[in-house]
């Protein structure tokens, strides 16, 4: 039976969870049904969401503004909002995880740690479509394909690394102050606009003094990775070396802060 107000040790409580992983998946795959994900209007309509908020950002900043595009732009701005967008689908429904389930938390005894990841793998699940997408437009813009695309699908693993530990942050926090979840989508729209997903920032920022600052972003770190991997170039060395300390520290600290409160979620 599980103590919620006495947890095991750190490792104890990992490998509880990591017991508990077929239960996870086949939460996020009835998670994704309900969605009607597995349908063909559901699978379509969550790609014509983020496609059509690609158009509009290539009509607003390419086309009415003017925006100093660089080359393949529509991948390019492709790669990004996808991108941003499962790190941010991630955080959000994490924030959430501990408000929907709290029937759940208060029938059964489990680590409540086991809510955040779950709603997690569920985006991971949901995020394999618009990989393929991913890949249909850069053979469509021109681009030849290469070995260093397979580099994609592991820089998106270390993202989900990045995600649980994000979405473990943001359901304790939320559980605190519960206004947070209002607080959370204009956090994301500020950093829609500070982490490169719509420009290229190195048109802008280079030789200003102030590159390095973009350099600290995990999300810029991880759009800047994954246009490496499909559309080429130099190889992001510090990008990648930062983005695995930031995956490590927000996994680690997450699952730390979130285990400190175990006892207080499903309490009103």
């Amino acid at each position: 039976m599980w103590d919620v107000h006495v947890p095991p040790g750190n490792v104890a409580y990992f490998r509880s969870l990591w017991t508990r992983r077929d239960y996870m998946v086949y939460s996020a795959s009835n998670e994704l049904q309900s969605r009607q994900m597995t349908s063909i209007l559901g699978n379509l309509w969550h790609l014509l969401n983020p496609l059509l908020q690609i158009g509009v950002y290539f009509l607003v900043f390419g086309v009415i503004l003017g925006v100093n595009r660089g080359e393949n732009y529509f991948a390019f701005l492709s790669i990004g909002i996808f991108v941003f967008g499962f790190t941010q689908r991630s955080t959000m429904s994490g924030a959430s995880s501990i408000a929907n389930n709290k029937g759940l938390l208060n029938a059964f005894s489990f680590p409540r740690a086991l809510l955040p990841v779950t709603s997690t793998l569920t985006e991971a699940m949901a995020t394999f479509a618009p990989i393929v997408v991913i890949y249909i437009v850069s053979i469509a813009s021109g681009i030849a394909p290469s070995l260093r695309w397979l580099a994609l699908l592991p820089l998106l693993g270390v993202q989900l690394l990045f995600n649980f530990g994000c979405a473990l942050l943001a359901a304790r926090a939320t559980n605190s102050v519960r206004d947070l979840t209002q607080v959370l989508p204009f956090v994301f729209r500020i950093l829609l606009y500070v982490s490169g997903v719509l420009f290229d920032v190195r048109l802008y920022a280079e030789g200003k003094g102030y590159e390095w600052l973009f350099q600290l972003n995990p999300i810029y770190c991880i759009v800047t990775l994954a246009r490496w991997s499909m559309l080429g170039g130099d190889f992001p060395a510090t990008s990648l070396a930062v983005f695995l300390v930031w995956s490590v520290v927000a996994a680690a600290v997450g699952l730390v802060w979130f285990r400190a409160g175990e006892g207080s979620y499903g309490r009103e």
